[in-house]
């Protein structure tokens, strides 16, 4: 039987950097897409019934994106005005476009996505 994300996050001290890696796919894709992505979707599709579980599991995407001088792929998760939340610190609000642009125009198909691992150090020298 196949694992799942849920599943495998459940059993894991590191449950956030195991469901940052299954955002980071889906964000890869709309990124590809250059689509924005609403939280509302994002926790929904994750089976999360509010925001609030995603605040942890961006930052680890914004911080490893970060720590290897990747565009922030975190900037195309909005909320309804289009914007992204107060957890995002990765860019100014003035710069939002042109890092979006630097987000969809990135071959992240490319890049080997990170591990669960790195994803939580990421997370732990930045936070």
């Amino acid at each position: 039987m196949a694992k799942k994300f849920y599943d495998v996050a459940e059993s894991s001290e590191i449950k956030a950097a195991v469901r940052a890696l299954q955002t980071w796919q889906f964000l890869i894709s709309r990124a590809k897409s250059r689509q924005l992505v609403r939280y509302t979707e994002l926790a929904n599709l994750m089976g999360y019934s509010d925001n609030r579980p995603l605040n942890p599991i961006l930052g680890h995407i914004m911080f490893y994106c970060h720590d290897h001088e990747l565009p922030p792929l975190t900037a195309i998760v909005v909320s309804l005005d289009g914007t992204p939340g107060s957890g995002f610190t990765e860019t100014p609000r003035d710069e939002l476009d042109r890092v979006r642009e630097d987000v969809f125009n990135c071959d992240w198909y490319n890049i080997y996505p990170p591990t669960p691992q790195e994803l939580r150090e990421a997370w732990d020298n930045n936070s």
